[in-house]
């Protein structure tokens, strides 16, 4: 474009900067930025762009008295057209700072405009707070979807771990290698994916399912500590925890002991998260026995910031009239799990926890009492003599408003 009045000639990219490097110390300079089109704001004679590229957002102003010509073209840009603008950094005035953006001071006054790209109207919505859009739309239009802020920020962070974590296994004497792709199938915990030889008719490739085999190989052949972020294939069904593909964070060592290996790894996610999310771990985290974890939650990686722990009713049972539980309680266990305010649970939300637990966990039921101020109550405390109530009680911590579920099994 070469408009008379309009600097428009092919944009200069080496001299281009990022939108939220733009700061109050470039008050007064001239300078060029590129990006897309987030939002635009005619206020009549004067337009305000807000300019996005994937380090934040800046704000640009087209403006009438400045150049016409300008605010002329400019009033045909449209969300998500890719532009390059040069301008000039000024402040804004005290009641327009925006806080809520790094540029929020600044804003640009645009002196030429180049439009590098013209959008069609986005079939998804690309506001950062807006996830209307269902997800097969999404992925339906996954270049449009990654510009959104929340998938760029998913980005960037994997990028930031998974460099904190090479660094940090750079400096604890690691190589990273990398192994193949294509090998034969081996014994393993899934299904491989098999990929047809062309040269070799009839004949199969398998993809790894993790590189077990090549780090045995070179410890063996005396590499001693190797790493990769390595990519896995594994031919399964969708669940939540499985993925035909995922990445894993890859290591071996020779000369070591178990322990040597959990600390090198609690320092390892330590540094990542610090430097990824700016998160202070623990280099020495709590730690809990398999039996502890099996006793206490029932779940081999439990989550214990909720503090909700298994009680021991095999024993107690007895004290009971209540046949299912002395039953379960002969050769098998009685557990009981106290929900704290689970009181307020509808009877419609417990029949529905037990159709999850009778189905994902093959439980034949789910007994429950709650706690209100007049005691327990529920269909079994006919059944529960008072010292007996009252010794489940002592036993799980319950008050007043609380419910305690009832699982058990020979």
């Amino acid at each position: 474009m070469s408009d008379s009045g309009v600097k428009a000639a092919s944009p200069d990219f080496s001299i281009r900067r990022e939108c939220n490097s733009v700061a109050t110390a470039d008050n007064g300079k001239e300078l060029q930025v590129c990006g897309w089109v987030y939002r635009y704001r005619d206020q009549g004679g004067v337009l305000f762009v807000d300019l996005r590229d994937r380090s934040g957002v800046v704000q640009v102003v087209f403006d009438l008295a400045v150049n016409s010509e300008l605010l002329k073209r400019s009033e045909a840009l449209r969300s998500e057209d890719v532009i390059c603008v040069t301008g000039k950094v000024r402040l804004r005035d005290k009641n327009a700072i925006n806080p809520k953006i790094q540029t929020g001071e600044i804003e640009i006054l645009a002196t030429g405009l180049v439009l590098l790209s013209k959008a069609k109207p986005s079939p998804i919505p690309l506001d950062e707070h807006d996830d209307e859009a269902n997800e097969e739309l999404r992925l339906e239009n996954r270049f449009l979807d990654l510009r959104r802020k929340p998938m760029q920020e998913a980005m960037r962070v994997r990028h930031e771990f998974i460099r904190a974590v090479r660094n940090f296994l750079d400096n604890e004497g690691f190589w990273e290698i990398e192994t193949p792709i294509l090998n034969k199938s081996t014994p393993e915990g899934a299904r491989d994916f098999l990929v047809p030889s062309r040269l070799n008719a009839g004949e199969f490739y398998a993809l790894p399912q993790s590189p077990q085999i090549f780090k045995q190989l070179l410890m063996v052949a005396g590499t001693e500590r190797y790493y990769q972020i390595a990519r896995c294939f594994r031919d399964e069904d969708l669940r939540r925890d499985r993925q035909p593909e995922f990445t894993q964070i890859d290591i071996e060592l020779s000369f070591v002991t178990k322990e040597m290996i959990m600390q090198l790894n609690q320092r390892m996610i330590a540094a990542a998260c610090k430097s990824a999310f700016g998160v202070t771990l623990d280099e020495v985290p709590q730690r809990i026995s398999y039996r502890d974890a099996m006793e206490l939650y029932g779940n081999d990686k439990p989550d214990v910031r909720f503090a909700m722990t298994l009680t021991e009713l095999g024993d107690w049972a007895a004290m009971t009239e209540f046949q299912v539980f002395r039953k379960a309680a002969e050769g098998g266990r009685l557990k009981g799990l106290c929900v704290p305010g689970g009181a307020s649970l509808s009877r419609k939300d417990i029949d529905d926890l037990t159709q999850w637990v009778m189905q994902d966990f093959k439980a034949k039921g789910l007994a429950w009492v709650k706690l209100t101020d007049n005691g327990l109550e529920s269909l079994i405390t006919k059944f529960l003599p008072e010292a007996a109530q009252a010794e489940l009680i002592k036993r799980t911590g319950a008050k007043a408003g609380d419910i305690i579920f009832f699982a058990g099994d020979r």
